[in-house]
C-alpha cells in the first residue's frame, strides 16, 4: 500500500542537485525526469553576481576580468567537444566562491584553486588525451 504526502504550504520548494556529467547516473537521471522538472544551470563566471561577489571579497577588477577570460575560454573548449564532453561538463564558478575569511581573491589563490580542483577535473575529462589537458591547464596558469 503506498502512501502519498501532500504538502499544503506553497511557498515550499524541495531542490535537489544532480551532475548529469556522471554518466554512472544515466539510469537513475532517466527515472527521475520522467517525474520531475529540470532546470539546467550554467557557469556564472560572466555575470554581475560573481563580480560583485570577488570585489566583496577585495579582488581587484583587472584580477577577475582575467579569471573570467580564461575560465569561459576553458568552458568553450569543453562544450565544443561534443564527442566526449560537451556543455554539461562546463566548470562552473562555485569552485571560486569559497574565499575564506581574510583571504583576498589573487593570482596565488587562483593558482592553488586551479592545481587543488580545476586540473585534477580537467586531467579526468582528459584522461585519454594528456596533452590536450596539459595545454589546458598551462593556458589557465599562464602569465597570471
Amino acid at each position: 500500500r503506498q502512501r502519498q504526502m501532500c504538502i499544503r504550504d506553497r511557498n515550499l520548494y524541495l531542490v535537489g542537485l544532480m551532475n548529469t556529467a556522471d554518466r554512472s547516473l544515466a539510469m537513475v537521471d532517466y527515472a527521475l525526469r520522467r517525474r520531475f522538472a529540470f532546470v539546467d544551470l550554467i557557469p556564472g563566471f560572466d555575470t554581475d553576481e560573481f563580480r560583485e561577489y570577488m570585489s566583496d571579497k577585495q579582488a581587484e577588477s583587472e584580477f577577475v576580468e582575467e579569471l573570467i577570460s580564461r575560465m569561459c575560454i576553458l568552458n568553450e573548449k569543453i562544450s565544443a567537444d561534443s564527442t566526449n564532453l560537451g556543455k554539461g561538463f562546463c566548470i562552473g564558478h562555485s569552485f571560486f566562491c569559497a574565499v575564506p575569511n581574510g583571504t583576498v581573491p589573487d593570482s596565488t589563490w587562483y593558482k592553488r584553486v586551479i592545481k587543488s580542483e580545476i586540473e585534477p577535473l580537467v586531467r579526468a575529462y582528459y584522461f585519454d588525451d594528456e596533452k590536450q589537458a596539459a595545454s589546458l591547464v598551462d593556458a589557465l596558469l599562464q602569465d597570471i
